[in-house]
């Protein structure tokens, strides 16, 4: 039986960590428009650990469901599951912009 109130824990992890990482994504670009390189650096690491929190929540949550014949969707852990592939395709793209940001600086 799927025990929902592990279910909404973990989605809740999903959601919280995801927010934090793609807050940090976000400061470390506008960091990178003032030329603060080394700080917006700071940034995504942190972001990224933010990340990692909510991959392992998710990664339990995923293994506990295989072991088990009963599906453990939700609208709620589809909401966080969003989240944590925003987070990540946020990430993606500032990365790419702190890249084009430091050749500008560079010219």
């Amino acid at each position: 039986m799927a025990d929902i109130s592990k279910i909404t824990e973990t989605a809740m992890i999903l959601i919280t960590y995801s927010g934090m990482a793609k807050s940090c994504y976000m400061e470390a670009m506008a960091l990178a428009k003032q030329g603060k390189f080394e700080e917006a650096d700071a940034k995504i690491t942190e972001g990224d650990g933010y990340f990692v929190e909510a991959h392992h929540g998710h990664g339990e949550l995923l293994q506990e469901e295989m072991s088990t014949e009963e599906s453990q969707a939700s609208l709620l852990m589809t909401h966080a599951e969003d989240q944590l592939m925003g987070a990540e395709s946020l990430k993606i793209v500032i990365l790419e912009l702190i890249d084009i940001y430091k050749k500008l600086e560079e010219n």
